[in-house]
């Protein structure tokens, strides 16, 4: 049965809201057009940092997230020259690799402790995670209702059209790429400080697989990332008893959306019908309706043209 106290306590909120700023990661290059998976290997980056620098540099966590942020960006420039020469599943495949040779070298890197992983990192709340979600998501917004936003999405549906347009699609995409980086950077500094411990495993490259099917399911827009990585983190965890089930559960819930809602569940196409009929509603709103005692100006008849047409023509009297 659900259980109401579990889908309200810290863990699973934490756990949401990490799902939220990686499935927002990803959303930046798949809205430009580059097919990156390297997700697992930048949020292991990311969170390295932050946690080398706590623990043995004694840094504050502040300055460390912002490392992993810084780290995680950096750490796409080698899938950003791929993306400059590779397109479609071979990018994938590419980055995909990649990511799994980042965890290969923190496997076997001692100074973070190989396979044994790295503790001991200062905690940080989860209201802080919280926090971080909500505030990556108005970024989010915001972005994606610009004109940088705008001009990704043009060189994400048709790159020739868009550089034909005059847009420098190589450098939106490498833009997309670093956003991913910083984002998932954060994420994994706030996943390393609030377990307090993080370990290879932690960032198998099969973690990918999880945050494409939030994206699906919600569809490549910012509020459709919340929904689909907040409906398929919540539904096993608050469902006693199926949290072993839940890939089966989003292999299910990802079939049903590609067959009966292939945009996902809020596509851009649906928020700005939306948008429309909201706008409509409230202009609606503001005209004054019939009978309400509100003169309106007065508005001169408009005579067919038909009917000028057919009027006889008066010779000029001189």
């Amino acid at each position: 049965m659900l259980t109401l106290m579990t889908l309200l306590s810290e863990p699973v909120q934490v756990l949401v809201a990490i799902n939220v700023l990686l499935t927002l990661s990803l959303l930046f290059p798949f809205a430009a057009g580059v097919w990156s998976l390297g997700l697992p290997g930048f949020m292991a980056v990311g969170a390295y940092t932050s946690g080398y620098t706590t623990t043995v540099l004694g840094w504050p966590i502040s300055a460390a997230l912002a490392a992993g942020m810084l780290t995680g960006m950096l750490s796409t420039l080698p899938v950003g020259l791929l993306a400059l020469r590779t397109r479609g599943v071979y990018l994938s495949i590419a980055t995909l690799a990649a990511a799994e040779l980042i965890n290969l070298f923190f496997s076997h890197f001692a100074p973070t402790g190989a396979t044994m992983g790295l503790a001991g990192m200062p905690f940080v709340s989860g209201k802080v995670i919280i926090g971080a979600a909500v505030a990556v998501l108005a970024v989010a917004l915001w972005i994606f209702n610009s004109r940088l936003g705008k001009a990704m999405l043009a060189a994400g549906s048709d790159p020739i059209v868009a550089s034909c347009s005059g847009l420098n699609v190589p450098a939106l995409q490498l833009g997309a790429l670093a956003l991913s980086g910083v984002f998932a950077g954060l994420a994994g500094g706030l996943f390393a400080h609030y377990y307090s411990f993080i370990s290879p495993a932690n960032f198998s490259a099969t973690r990918v697989v999880d945050i494409l099917m939030f994206l699906v399911v919600g569809g490549i827009t910012p509020l459709g990332a919340v929904a689909g990585s907040a409906l398929l983190t919540l539904v096993p965890q608050g469902v006693a008893g199926l949290e072993k089930w839940a890939p089966a559960i989003y292999g299910v819930v990802v079939v049903l959306t590609m067959a009966f809602a292939a945009d996902g569940m809020l596509p851009k196409n649906r928020l700005a019908s939306w948008r429309g009929a909201l706008r409509r509603g409230g202009a609606s709103a503001a005209l004054p309706a019939a009978g309400s005692g509100v003169d309106s100006p007065a508005v001169a008849p408009v005579v067919p043209t038909a009917a000028v047409a057919s009027r006889p023509v008066r010779p000029a009297t001189l």
